[in-house]
């Protein structure tokens, strides 16, 4: 799972392994280690509520989605699921949850063979 930040909205990118996954009701995880023995963990989670939440606590970023959105994105065409999430009073979190697609234009090594096939387009 890819996490990428601008301004006020996240993005998540699952690979066709973590979208199973997930459609079967199973949490995905990241961390970052840091020096000093820190950590930055992300969670994605699909869960039974009809609404996503989004959550910062102790260094966790946690992202739920209702399992029922995610289980129809997994087996549909579309690319991605978007919530847009009260942060304040005058600001909203964007959440993206996207398919990650193949990137046909960078080093082999770099590439994720669990990633979506891409029909003609660079990364």
């Amino acid at each position: 799972m890819k996490l990428r930040f601008r301004d006020n909205s996240l993005r998540l990118r699952v690979n066709q392994r973590e979208v199973t996954s997930l459609a079967a009701g199973n949490a995905l995880e990241g961390t970052v280690r840091f020096p000093n023995d820190s950590r930055f963990i992300y969670t994605l989670e699909p869960n039974a509520k009809i609404e996503p939440e989004a959550s910062f606590d102790g260094g966790r970023i946690r992202i739920t989605a209702p399992l029922r959105e995610v289980k129809a994105w997994a087996h549909g065409e579309s690319l991605g699921l978007y919530f847009d999430l009260p942060a304040d009073d005058a600001t909203t979190l964007r959440v993206a949850i996207e398919k990650d697609l193949e990137c046909v234009d960078t080093a082999a090594e770099e590439r994720d063979p669990d990633a979506f096939p891409r029909s003609g387009t660079k990364c």
